[in-house]
């Protein structure tokens, strides 16, 4: 029994370190880094959410619906002088806006107390004030506080100027 001679082995590569082993590395890295993204991602959207919720916000917490105007009704026109101009006035007309026509009764009734409220205000208020479209709301908004607190007119929903001049 002769043996058979043997074949050569196939010759083995060289290992080069690092070659074959980062991209395996690579791509683990980089599963990580997306799932990742996408948890933070879902935990801020959640939070997002949810925050108003759990924690209370002033979002979250909105003042109740003043109730719808069903009437208004009209002071007049008042004409003040302008605060710390000597020459000009104002000129301006107020109508009120109640929730019912029944309590437009009660608005007559407090008319003289009204007028010299609106007086008031209207003489106080500076000029940059009555020339600017914010400066106007927040004196709507005063009025109507005013209206509120001292005259205890808790039924006035809304102030509306039907006539402004300033000259």
């Amino acid at each position: 029994m002769s043996a058979a001679p043997a074949a050569p082995a196939a010759p083995v590569p060289p290992v080069v370190e690092g070659a074959e082993a980062a991209p395996p590395k690579k791509r683990g890295l980089l599963v990580f880094v997306i799932i990742g993204v996408v948890v933070l991602g879902a935990l801020g959207a959640g939070a997002w959410f949810l925050w108003p919720k759990f924690f209370g916000t002033a979002q979250a917490k909105a003042a109740p619906a003043e109730p719808a105007v069903k009437a208004t009704v009209p002071l007049g026109a008042v004409v003040v002088n302008l605060n710390g101009e000597a020459r000009r006035y104002l000129r301006v007309g107020v109508s009120l806006g109640v929730p019912a026509s029944s309590d437009a009764k009660e608005i007559e009734e407090h008319k003289s107390q009204l007028l010299d409220l609106l007086i008031s205000v209207l003489s106080a208020a500076e000029v940059e004030t009555l020339t600017s479209d914010e400066g106007k709301t927040e004196l709507k908004d005063d009025l109507l506080s005013r209206m509120r607190d001292e005259l205890h007119l808790k039924k006035v929903v809304r102030v509306y100027f039907t006539e402004f001049v300033i000259q």
